[in-house]
């Protein structure tokens, strides 16, 4: 009977954890956090065949044994550590990817951006360069 109650409560707290936002909570969050208005479009498909605009997906273990954390997919074989210390390209932790709070997974994807560009994200390259972008015009400014 305690496992019970443990596991359920257990479940409760990472539940609360996961979020799922709608396109204007991404777009809001996106632009919260200084994301250009020319490539939001771009930033939501991303987002959105990435994780499908959650912020607790972890993924199956890719070919090459890494791992994509939290709503923009970011593989930890160079940009996040998976042990308690933040380290890597990003300096952070994984599992700091994955939380409802996205500054830290924010400031990673930029830099990731940066280097690279959307092309660093197959969720973008294969759904949404040269295809139609998601309508973003009723997510108030």
């Amino acid at each position: 009977m305690k496992w019970t109650i443990f596991i359920s409560t257990l479940a409760v707290i990472f539940l609360a954890e996961a979020k799922q936002m709608s396109r204007c909570e991404l777009v809001q969050e996106l632009r919260r956090h200084g994301f250009p208005e020319n490539k939001m479009r771009d930033w939501v498909c991303l987002v959105e065949h990435e994780s499908g605009r959650r912020t607790d997906i972890m993924s199956k273990q890719n070919s090459n044994g890494s791992r994509d954390y939290g709503l923009f997919q970011i593989n930890d074989k160079y940009w996040c550590s998976n042990s308690g210390t933040p380290g890597k390209d990003c300096n952070v932790t994984c599992k700091q990817l994955l939380s409802n709070d996205i500054s830290k997974a924010a400031t990673c994807a930029k830099k990731i951006f940066q280097r690279h560009g959307f092309d660093a994200w197959y969720g973008w390259k294969n759904h949404c360069r040269g295809k139609a972008l998601p309508d973003i015009r009723s997510c108030k400014k």
